[in-house]
């Protein structure tokens, strides 16, 4: 059973899942699925129609809530109400919410804020699920194609841009001469996308991140506490928080996190980074401003010949 600390640390019910995984039955495993494939909405059914939904029992739902440290039923369903209306937050409506909070000092409160986000997120991570995606993002074998949202393909990009330099083999799916879902051609069993989808989720996201699964490649996902429909089939998941000091969520722990990951592929890939790296610093001798070569162009009035 999830332990009483869950109640207080601000574990969502798809966190409290998670912590007791390996102990569910069967039945209970179903109920879970059908849980994370309507993102938590069929939670809101009655015991009878969550049961009929996944095939199982009525006391079987009762009592997956009970391990999940809920006192009932009706507790579990209060919860998620407060997770779906947090889930549904844009940035009015945060704004409408704390505009008429009193003043305090910006600058202290979001170093307050940041840190304990970020701390946060952390201590939430499995230790498996984070192996997992290290491993995945390590294995020279597979292609790995990175995507995100309005917001989250800034996180995405800079994860391809690390990368990158480490290892062959990635990509990043973004609209350009082929629509998103073109781009899913390349996708498949050899593959692995890691995709990230915040608050409120991207239905192209979702639609995509489905695709790449049916197509038999592993699916990473970052997400934030209450998580986005990709849960349902991912691999490997990966939550970061978003509090932040203003309307907007922050992406400073889902950057964090990301780092934690640089650093870790980093040293796992060895030699193969070092000489990647070392290949593309040589391909940029000549192409990097320094004060030297800034220095002899002055008042030679001499122009370069092109190399033929």
């Amino acid at each position: 059973m999830a332990d009483e600390s869950s109640k207080s640390s601000g574990m969502t019910v798809a966190d409290r899942i998670r912590q007791i995984a390996a102990e569910m039955t069967p039945a209970e495993q179903k109920i879970t699925r059908i849980l994370f494939a309507s993102a938590m909405v069929a939670g809101l059914d009655t015991v009878a129609s969550l049961a009929k939904r996944a095939n199982v029992s009525g006391p079987s739902v009762i009592r997956l809530t009970s391990k999940l440290g809920f006192d009932s039923y009706v507790d579990f369903q209060r919860v998620l109400r407060v997770e779906m209306e947090e889930r549904s937050n844009s940035p009015l409506s945060l704004y409408s919410r704390n505009r008429n909070a009193p003043k305090e000092d910006l600058l202290a409160k979001s170093r307050d804020v940041f840190a304990a986000a970020m701390r946060k997120s952390f201590d939430r991570i499995s230790p498996a699920e984070y192996n997992g995606v290290v491993d995945t993002l390590c294995d020279l074998k597979r292609t790995i194609f990175l995507a995100g949202g309005r917001f989250t393909q800034l996180i995405a990009q800079m994860v391809y841009l690390h990368l990158f330099q480490m290892r062959p083999g990635i990509r990043m799916i973004q609209a350009g001469l082929q629509t998103r879902d073109d781009q899913l051609l390349e996708l498949n069993a050899k593959s692995a996308l890691m995709i990230f989808d915040f608050r409120r989720y991207q239905s192209d996201s979702v639609s995509f991140a489905r695709a790449a699964h049916e197509r038999g490649a592993r699916v990473l996902l970052v997400t934030d506490p209450w998580e986005s429909p990709i849960a349902e089939f991912a691999d490997h998941v990966l939550v970061a928080e978003v509090t932040s000091p203003s309307p907007y969520d922050s992406m400073v722990p889902a950057f964090a996190l990301v780092e934690a990951l640089i650093a870790e592929v980093m040293p796992r890939l060895g030699k193969e980074a070092v000489n990647r790296i070392e290949d593309l610093e040589e391909l940029r001798t000549g192409f990097e401003w320094t004060e030297e070569s800034t220095r002899g162009k002055r008042g030679s009035g001499k122009k370069k010949k092109p190399r033929k």
